[in-house]
């Protein structure tokens, strides 16, 4: 029997989620009697949902009573975001609008899972465990919030996003917000973004996931005249997080198995990838969403004059990391265009400039006519990567 996974579009945000959980067989299917519900939704930053970036309170307020009606003795609604005052977020955007804030994001979310009859914690203060991982991708054991553990039922309730790094971030994404800020940082640090991702997921994967698309908007954490914010009205569910997030990333126009970690994650049992084995109801994937929306790639190619990204099916361990390498650059000082290739699908590239070729898929062979300077690996060395754009004078 397929997996399934509901997408409803609707303005009515309200309506448009207990449609897509209703299709699916209701909250009832995850949530018994008694139960201990803990709802992760995506309070990235404390940024405001209008601009894409974050879960809108009143979409979990809806999940709230929903589980309350089902039977939980109690609901929780936890993140781990520091709070953000309105006033900080102004002095944050950067040649972007403001919508009108009054109020900080959780207290907008205390009051509306007050109103629900839930409650509102804060990791922080409930605290981290650190836990075994059964297969880990990269790390033997991991941090996570105890509240994860704790639960009897956990409901994701992401935003649908493109990701720098990560290709997307949806379902199996929304738990890198349950660890300890420190270790985020020290995840990205060390580029095992989206190996912590697959660990986490293995340790506590969520039961039922609804993902609000609302609005959606390439996450990079910068708030510039780049990032452009589209409005879908669109809400996708499942009961499957691996299964939600390649949905979710068809409708977004990505392909899924160029995303590492849901290969990996299906690897592991977390859950299904293949497309095929995948019932959606509702909308149809190609009726969800008109355009692909902006990905790193796009962003990097926007921002800089003179160098190039050409992606041809590369995966995120080429695509991903390689634009996020580069947000930070600057190639006023460039004489001439760089063209950087990357992907299974890489053809010689014609006219002047020069090519970087990227990933052990972009090698070049007698066959496939590629040239240029070549970048191995897989995923490809950045260290050296930058080296050789440091030799054209590009500032990274």
């Amino acid at each position: 029997m397929r997996t399934r996974v509901s997408i409803v579009k609707d303005e009515n945000m309200e309506r448009r989620t207990e449609r897509a959980i209703s299709l699916l067989g209701g909250v009832d299917r995850v949530v018994d009697k008694g139960d201990r519900v803990l709802i992760k939704p995506n309070m990235v930053g404390g940024l405001p949902p209008e601009i894409g970036e974050t879960t809108p309170p009143e979409v979990v307020r809806v999940v709230v009573e929903l589980a309350l009606n089902a039977g939980a003795r109690e609901v929780l609604v936890g993140e781990g975001e520091p709070v953000v005052t309105p006033e900080t977020l102004r002095r944050r955007f950067i040649n972007r609008p403001l919508p009108q804030i009054h109020e900080s994001l959780h207290e907008r979310y205390r009051r509306e899972v007050d109103e629900a009859g839930g409650k509102f914690i804060d990791f922080y203060e409930s605290g981290w465990k650190t836990v075994k991982v059964p297969k880990p991708v990269y790390f033997d054991e991991i941090r996570v919030a105890k509240a994860l553990l704790e639960c009897d039922v956990l409901i994701g309730v992401p935003v649908l996003k493109t990701h720098h790094l990560t290709g997307l971030t949806a379902a199996l994404k929304n738990l890198y917000g349950a660890i300890p800020p420190e270790d985020k940082r020290r995840y990205h640090l060390i580029d095992r973004v989206e190996e912590a991702i697959v660990d986490i997921n293995q340790v506590r994967s969520s039961d039922m996931v609804i993902v609000d698309g609302t609005r959606t908007i390439l996450h990079w954490g910068i708030i510039d005249e780049y990032l452009e914010t589209h409005r879908l009205n669109l809400t996708i569910a499942g009961y499957d997080p691996v299964a939600v997030d390649t949905i979710s990333a068809m409708v977004l126009g990505l392909n899924p198995r160029t995303l590492r970690f849901l290969s990996w994650a299906e690897e592991r049992g977390v859950g299904t990838s293949n497309p095929n084995e995948i019932e959606v109801l509702g909308v149809p994937v190609e009726k969800a969403c008109k355009g692909r929306m902006m990905t790193s790639v796009e962003y990097i190619n926007r921002k800089l004059s003179h160098i190039h990204l050409v992606n041809r099916g590369a995966c995120t361990g080429c695509f991903g990391r390689i634009a996020t390498a580069l947000y930070k650059a600057k190639d006023e000082g460039v004489d001439g265009d760089i063209y950087i290739l990357m992907g299974p699908g890489v053809k010689p590239q014609n006219g002047g400039g020069t090519t970087i070729l990227c990933g052990n898929c972009a090698a070049p062979t007698f066959y496939n006519k590629l040239k240029g300077i070549f970048i191995p690996g897989c995923p490809p060395d950045l260290k050296l990567f930058l080296k050789q754009l440091r030799r054209f004078n590009v500032t990274v």
